[in-house]
């Protein structure tokens, strides 16, 4: 416990000292507050995963944790096997000395790039190191390389738009629902955040400011490494509106056509890999990925699974299926899928979506006739 207060302090200290967290219009109190806020939902998320789904094994915020107090015992042993192991060099013997007691290490499946679950462990392991393997120093520190994403995606989209709203931008941000609860604790998610952030400030600020290109170039190198190797399908989910919003930064285009043109050259692309031999096929990847996760949806008989369309290695069922994953991915659940109290709060999410995507189309709207018959 004295260990955790420690590293709290810590926090709040980098908070009020390190300059990225320094805006001209959000106080250090309203950042404290604001990670605290964070801590919140990570003791939501904590709540959930004791009182309510108790099963520790799968529970999301427990399982990396728990794998990596077995590979942290491994630097004890044999600190050697250790640096192998997170570098990714692994003897034969590795397997029944090592990860035959870990849970999660070989649970991610073939279909994925790289193991998300493996660099998650790696990296808990390594913090074991410096939190000696105290669960609340892990989320801390989960907590804080999230609220550093946040902050970095923040000051990118300052660099873009007036300071006067950057703190309505903010708070908006952070007590959005679903980065409020699941960009806290020890998660994948705060490791996306954090690689989102520094891959979106790294880009605009190439762009944006002249001195210290060789270190945004860095950082935007180092943002991208973390989305490839944490969620590589989030990468490729939200390459082509960075794609945008890079080429809007050196240029102005007009941005349907630029955008109807970035997706068409995505879409051209995951074709001519689907249809010749280059060892890579986008289109199989995300079938077994499907079928993967509602195989374990139906094994572990989760109460939020609906049946969707099936993209059974067919390009054509890809294009069928996109207008209900659009749809799915922004709106669900609806009011008649809410079956549990848990699923109030994306319910909820739904609702803000519905409502931003209306005015932002209202605005449009708005701005176009008048722009053309004035």
């Amino acid at each position: 416990m004295i260990l955790a207060v420690i590293y709290l302090l810590c926090s709040f200290y980098l908070i009020r000292k390190w300059r990225v967290f320094r805006f001209e219009n959000i106080s250090n109190i309203q950042l404290s507050l604001a990670f605290v806020t964070k801590l919140f939902g990570a003791f939501i998320l904590y709540y959930v995963y004791t009182e309510i789904y108790r099963d520790r094994q799968t529970a999301d915020i427990f399982k990396f944790y728990d794998d990596s107090l077995a590979l942290t015992q491994v630097f004890f042993n044999s600190p050697s096997d250790f640096i192998k192991i997170i570098i990714g060099i692994h003897e034969d013997h590795f397997l029944m000395d090592y990860f035959i007691n870990m849970n999660h290490w070989d649970n991610s499946y073939e279909s994925v790039i790289t193991n998300e679950s493996r660099v998650i462990i790696k990296i808990c392991a390594i913090i074991n190191l410096i939190s000696l393997n105290n669960y609340m120093v892990n989320v801390i520190i989960f907590t804080m390389l999230g609220y550093i994403g946040i902050i970095l995606t923040i000051r990118s989209l300052a660099l873009l738009y007036p300071s006067k709203y950057v703190t309505n931008l903010f708070w908006s941000v952070i007590l959005f629902p679903s980065i409020f609860i699941w960009s806290a604790g020890v998660l994948k998610e705060p490791l996306i955040l954090l690689g989102l952030g520094m891959f979106l400030f790294g880009i605009l600020s190439i762009h944006k400011k002249k001195e210290k290109k060789w270190f945004y170039w860095f950082l935007l190198g180092l943002g991208l490494v973390i989305l490839l190797k944490v969620k590589f399908y989030i990468f490729c989910c939200i390459l082509p509106t960075v794609s945008l919003l890079a080429l809007g930064t050196i240029k102005q285009y007009k941005p349907l056509p630029l955008l109807s043109s970035i997706y068409l050259t995505v879409l051209l692309v995951i074709l001519a890999l689907h249809l010749y031999n280059f060892g890579f096929d986008p289109i199989e990847l995300i079938s077994i990925k499907q079928q993967d996760f509602i195989n374990l949806a139906t094994f572990n008989r989760a109460g939020s699974y609906f049946e969707i369309p099936l993209v059974n290695s067919s390009f054509l069922d890809f294009l069928a299926a996109i207008p209900t994953g659009l749809l799915n991915g922004l709106f669900r659940p609806l009011p008649w899928d809410i079956e549990k109290t848990i699923h109030i709060l994306p319910f909820i999410e739904s609702i803000l979506i519905l409502a931003l995507i209306s005015i932002v189309l209202f605005r449009f709207v708005s701005f176009y006739f008048s722009k053309k018959y004035i």
